[in-house]
C-alpha cells in the first residue's frame, strides 16, 4: 500500500517557504499536486473494505484479475481463512496465496461453489462488466451460495453520473444506480443494509455535475470535501457501494431477470451515444442534437467513441453527414470501425459525395471490447457529422 501512497500523487510542485506573518496566505497559494483519480477511487474502494461485515471465514470475489487483487483484500479487509475468486476472463496467475482457489467461470456461473457455504460475497467494480443475463444470474448465485445472514457487498460506478460525464470504460456494458442495483437485489433475497458514495460528482446543493478530474479546476470544491461529502450521498458520487444481508426467503428469480433486461433495453441506447468531440471542434444544435463541424482545410478526427463492448455477430453502425455547404458537394470525410488495440479499422468508408448516410457491417467472432466509431476528416472540402450513431445489432 506504500507504493500506492507514493503513486496516488503523480507530481508535486514545491512553494517557497513561509514567512510566519504570512504561512496562512501561503498555504493558500501551494500550486496543488496532480493528483491520479485512478488511484484515488482506489484507495477509496479500500478504505470501505476495511469496513466491511466482518468475521467472514469464507469469502467469495466475484472479478479477480490478478495476486495484486488478493493482496489488496488482505491488506485492507484482513487475511480470511478460503478466498474463492471467480474470473472468466483473466487466465489463472501464478503463485496465488495458499488460501485462494482460483475457478474459471462467469460471475452468473458459481456451479463450483456449494448451496449457502460462504459468509461474503464480494462484487468490486465487477457489474458494469456483465451483459443483463448475467448481472441478474449473479444475484442470484449469490443468493445461492450465501448462508443465512451472509453479506453480499457490491460496488459500481454510478449511470446518473457516467452518461452526463459522457464517461466510457471500454469493457463497461450499462452502469446501474443505486436505485436500480436496490430493487435488483431485493428481489433476489437480500435486505439492504448500508450505502455509501465514493467520489462526489455531483453538487448537492446547485445539482451542477462537478468533474471527474480531480486535477480540473472546482470553484467551491476542495479534492477533500468531495471525498468526505461523497460517503454520505451515494446518488450523487461517481462510485456506490452497497451491502446487503441475505435472507431466509425465496429469490424471485424471474423477476430478478425480468426486471435487469427491461433496464438494459432502456439505458444501452444511452451507451452507444457517449461519443466524443475533440477540442476546439465547432458545434451547431438542430433539432436531430448536435452537428459537429470540420471546416475545409481541417482534417483530423471529427467524432469518436464510445469505447464499449459488443457480443459476437454482425453488426451495422450508421452515421448522418451533411455538406458544410448544404449541397451534394464532394465531403473529404471518412467513416470507420476500430477495436482497441488493434491498429487498422475493421471496418471503413471513404464518403462520396451525395452520401448523406453512410452505413457499415462488421462480424465479431467473440465478445470485443473498446469499440469506437469514428468520423475523420482529410482536409479538404468541409462538412458536418451528427454526433450520434444507429448501431443495429446482430443483423441477418
Amino acid at each position: 500500500m506504500a507504493d500506492l501512497d507514493r503513486r496516488l500523487v503523480t507530481a508535486t510542485h514545491e512553494s517557497a517557504p513561509p514567512s510566519p506573518a504570512t504561512e496562512a496566505a501561503s498555504a493558500l497559494a501551494t500550486t496543488a499536486p496532480s493528483l491520479n483519480v485512478n488511484f484515488l477511487l482506489h484507495h477509496s474502494r479500500g478504505a470501505l473494505l476495511r469496513g466491511m461485515p466482518s468475521g467472514a471465514h469464507r469469502l467469495l470475489s466475484a472479478g479477480c484479475a490478478g495476486n495484486w487483487y488478493f493482496d489488496w483484500i488482505e491488506e485492507t479487509y484482513g487475511r480470511v481463512p478460503e478466498h474463492l475468486g471467480i474470473e472468466y476472463y483473466m487466465p489463472k496467475p501464478e503463485g496465488l496465496p495458499d488460501n485462494v482457489t482460483w475457478i474459471t467461470n462467469t460471475a452468473s456461473d458459481m456451479s463450483a461453489v456449494e448451496n449457502a457455504s460462504c459468509d461474503l460475497v464480494f462484487s468490486g467494480q465487477n457489474l458494469e462488466h456483465l451483459w443483463p443475463e448475467e448481472v441478474s444470474g449473479f444475484l442470484l448465485e449469490a443468493a445461492r451460495v450465501l448462508r443465512p445472514g451472509g453479506h453480499l457487498v457490491v460496488d459500481s460506478p454510478n449511470r446518473l453520473l457516467t452518461a452526463p460525464l459522457n464517461w466510457s470504460h471500454p469493457e463497461h456494458t450499462i452502469e446501474l444506480t443505486l436505485d436500480e442495483v436496490t430493487a435488483l437485489m431485493r428481489l433476489a433475497g437480500f435486505e439492504i443494509t448500508a450505502s455509501y458514495g465514493v467520489w462526489l460528482c455531483r453538487d448537492p446543493r446547485t445539482g451542477e455535475v462537478l468533474p471527474f478530474d480531480p486535477n480540473q479546476p472546482t470553484p467551491g470544491w476542495s479534492v477533500t470535501e468531495r471525498l468526505i461529502i461523497a460517503r454520505d450521498r451515494p446518488e450523487e458520487s461517481f462510485i456506490w457501494w452497497i451491502e446487503g444481508v441475505r435472507r431466509d426467503r425465496t429469490p424471485n428469480a424471474a423477476a430478478t431477470h425480468a426486471m435487469m433486461a427491461e433496464l438494459f433495453a432502456k439505458h444501452w441506447p444511452e451507451r452507444v451515444q457517449r461519443l466524443v468531440v475533440p477540442a476546439g471542434r465547432r458545434l451547431q444544435q438542430s433539432l436531430q442534437g448536435e452537428w459537429v463541424e470540420a471546416a475545409a482545410g481541417e482534417g483530423g478526427i471529427v467524432i469518436y467513441g464510445p469505447y464499449m463492448p459488443l457480443r459476437a455477430g454482425r453488426h451495422r453502425v450508421t452515421w448522418q453527414l451533411q455538406p458544410a455547404d448544404g449541397t451534394h458537394s464532394p465531403m473529404s470525410a471518412v467513416c470507420d470501425v476500430m477495436v482497441d488495440g488493434i491498429a487498422e479499422p475493421i471496418a471503413r468508408h471513404e464518403v462520396q459525395a451525395g452520401e448523406s448516410h453512410v452505413s457499415l457491417e462488421f462480424n465479431l467472432t467473440d465478445t470485443t471490447f473498446g469499440l469506437q466509431f469514428r468520423c475523420a476528416s482529410t482536409g479538404g472540402a468541409g462538412f458536418s457529422v451528427l454526433r450520434k450513431v444507429e448501431l443495429e445489432e446482430h443483423i441477418a
